[in-house]
């Protein structure tokens, strides 16, 4: 189950625009976001801007652009990975 977590402007999430926010993405493909402190194992990083339907991805695997149906605006760096199971962080 890939964990997503985000810091930047993002005014969907974010009150104020600015801030952080964590996805966690099912396998049936609903999402959850989540303000908590999430521990991830094996770490991808990204850079990715939403304009309006349009989204950019810059990441260790290259560049994507993807067409989304909703309209936002974003500017985040962000972390790809799994959540981290210890006996500290269940």
């Amino acid at each position: 189950m890939p964990i997503y977590i985000e810091y930047g402007l993002d005014f969907d999430n974010n009150k104020f625009g600015f801030g952080k926010s964590a996805e966690i993405e099912n396998a049936d493909g609903t999402e959850y976001r989540t303000k908590m402190s999430i521990k991830l194992k094996n770490k991808r990083y990204y850079f990715r801007v939403w304009v309006f339907n349009k989204v950019f991805i810059l990441s260790c695997n290259g560049f994507e652009r993807i067409n989304k149906s909703k309209h936002n605006f974003k500017i985040v760096v962000g972390i790809e990975g799994e959540i981290k199971q210890d006996e500290n962080n269940l």
